[in-house]
């Protein structure tokens, strides 16, 4: 599986590659995790990629264009990606979510920060929007880790012992339960 990450802070999610059962996944070879820096799509001298909400309110949001931009760049390596946005408003991340993800051929994760993406790129390019609970956070990098750790260690070859993730605490809640993806 490959994962993408777009992000403003890509040395907080690197971190989590070079742990537990997130090294492990990449380590077998089951796990490709590449982190894409947002500034990278923005256009002007001082890399901008926030402004004003375009409804007005108080807040910054993500600006659509270096959003395109770098999901553009991710998409050119995994054209069937799944687009998450780490979100508030999103579906809560359950075992059975993990579970339905660990299935995808790759993940293409999109960080918010401020008070969160331009509601244009969610609209046009994001196929799910998942949230970690009632919980305000700077931004989408920890709920992305989280979804990451939960995806990995469901990968084949990961766990020491195949029965393990069978076994789990929630793996009983998971087996019956049908996700819907557009």
């Amino acid at each position: 599986m490959q994962i993408d990450v777009i992000t403003l802070f890509p040395e907080l999610v690197d971190a989590v590659a070079r742990c537990g059962m997130v090294r492990q996944a990449i380590s077998v070879g089951e796990l490709e995790l590449t982190c894409r820096q947002l500034r990278d799509g923005a256009t002007d001298r001082r890399r901008t990629v926030d402004d004003r909400s375009y409804g007005g309110g108080p807040g910054m949001v993500l600006q659509p264009e270096p959003v395109r931009a770098v999901l553009e760049q991710a998409r050119a390596t995994q054209p069937r990606g799944k687009v998450v946005y780490l979100s508030p408003q999103g579906q809560c991340l359950t075992d059975a979510l993990a579970r339905r993800l660990a299935l995808e051929p790759g993940l293409i994760l999109i960080c918010g920060r401020y008070e969160g993406v331009d509601q244009r790129v969610i609209d046009e390019a994001v196929d799910l929007e998942i949230s970690v609970g009632d919980v305000v956070l700077s931004g989408g990098e920890v709920p992305a880790m989280m979804l990451i750790d939960a995806v990995a260690r469901l990968l084949p070859g990961v766990l020491g012992d195949s029965d393990s993730a069978a076994q789990d605490s929630f793996a009983e809640h998971s087996k019956d339960i049908l996700l819907y993806f557009e």
